[in-house]
């Protein structure tokens, strides 16, 4: 086989742009799954397959993602790869049914055939390229022994009974969370991150836009916008907080490998998406109040603190401080405290959440346009950006500033 040079590619390419599209479908199917309440809420053996295909999904997307991000070319093999793991992909949604017993075999088909397709183009190219180094060849290598082991355990549980089947199918997306977790070989070199970040922001945004769909739950019901707007206002504000962030205070160029930051946005995700299955439970009355507030609260909490997880990859200057991390935990206490308070009345504790999450995203507007205003003071002391402190409040650091200057 006649080898080449490989050149990385600045940006991404339209392919992944429209590949990444399928996981709208795939979302949608993983939401609509919760939609069965029996006995007053959603019970554990349904969440537990929709936090399973969750995350089976969310790897196929970060190995693919890493694929295109550390040997992607844009060339008709890498296409290749993700038409076909798109395709696959329909397949592997249509089996996330409640009745698992009878959707477990075309599930874990499919996802055995989407893991092999990528391990057979990570191979490939070791084949391809004469300028890999060893950390690349260790890469690929630990790779494809993972995918390919993922694909013969999923395979497997399409064939087992029942229990060892679930047992099964448990083991393969562990085993490739474990190695994506917990393996060195992928933080041996550091990764396009502008790349990893657009990626990254766009399934955020999918996940947001099925979000958005659940409303229509609401706006059916003409009677009562009181509770549309809410909830369009609070999704708006979810929104809101990780876009801003992610465009004025992200690093696009963060030497890292990546890695973490993908682990914290597949977690954001999972946020998002049982969000999304708590909203849509405001309507339903068959699902009792309590339980419902106490999961919505739950997992507003738990999304303000990972979004708040990724600041980690700010620009120096927008560093965290003090301030912003007391901010933070101070609105996800006040969740905490205004739903118990208002007793999880549905209207009262939904104004409540939109009251707390516009003040963390005016709470980062604020500190971020301190920052800004620290560094139009030193800057108006001659000092560079790199003599500026970070991680302090405009106060404390005008004082810190003026007395390097």
């Amino acid at each position: 086989m006649h080898k080449h040079t490989f050149k990385p590619v600045d940006g991404v390419s339209n392919i992944e742009l429209f590949y990444d599209l399928i996981f709208v479908y795939c979302i949608s199917v993983m939401t609509s799954l919760c939609h069965h309440v029996e006995g007053g809420f959603l019970d554990l053996a349904t969440w537990l397959i929709f936090t399973f295909a969750y995350l089976a999904v969310l790897q196929v997307w970060f190995f693919t993602t890493l694929f295109m991000n550390r040997f992607g070319e844009r060339s008709a093999s890498d296409n290749l790869c993700l038409f076909v793991n798109m395709f696959l992909l329909y397949y592997m949604a249509s089996g996330i049914q409640q009745d698992w017993a009878s959707s477990a075999r075309t599930f874990n088909l499919s996802w055995a055939l989407i893991l092999v397709n990528m391990a057979v183009h990570w191979e490939l190219k070791r084949h391809v390229y004469d300028n890999l180094d060893a950390a690349d060849l260790r890469m690929i290598r630990v790779t494809v022994v993972t995918l390919l082991a993922q694909a013969a355990i999923a395979c497997a549980a399409a064939f087992l009974p029942f229990m060892p089947g679930v047992y099964a199918s448990w083991a393969a997306v562990l085993l490739g969370g474990t190695v994506w977790g917990w393996s060195g070989t992928y933080k041996a070199k550091s990764a396009r991150f502008s790349h990893v970040a657009e990626r990254c922001s766009l399934l955020t945004i999918i996940a947001f836009g099925e979000m958005v769909v659940s409303l229509t739950s609401y706006v059916s019901d003409s009677s009562n916008m009181i509770y549309p707007v809410l909830v369009f206002v609070l999704v708006v504000g979810l929104f809101l907080i990780y876009i801003f962030e992610h465009d004025n205070m992200l690093d696009h160029h963060h030497a890292t490998d990546g890695m973490t930051y993908m682990t914290i946005t597949s977690w954001l995700i999972i946020c998002l998406g049982n969000i999304t299955v708590a909203l849509e439970y405001m309507t339903m009355p068959e699902v009792d109040l309590l339980p419902k507030s106490l999961y919505r609260s739950c997992f507003l909490v738990l999304y303000l603190l990972t979004s708040f997880a990724l600041a980690h990859y700010n620009k120096p200057a927008f560093a965290i401080s003090p301030t912003y991390r007391a901010g933070r935990v101070g609105a996800c206490v006040a969740l905490v405290v205004g739903g118990v308070a208002s007793g999880f009345d549905p209207l009262a504790s939904l104004v409540i959440d939109v009251a707390v999450v516009y003040f963390a995203l005016w709470h980062e507007w604020h500190l971020y346009h301190s920052r800004i205003g620290l560094m139009a003071f030193g800057c108006s002391l001659g000092l560079s950006h790199d003599d500026m402190p970070v991680g302090h409040d405009l106060p404390v650091a005008q004082e810190d500033v003026a007395r390097r200057k």
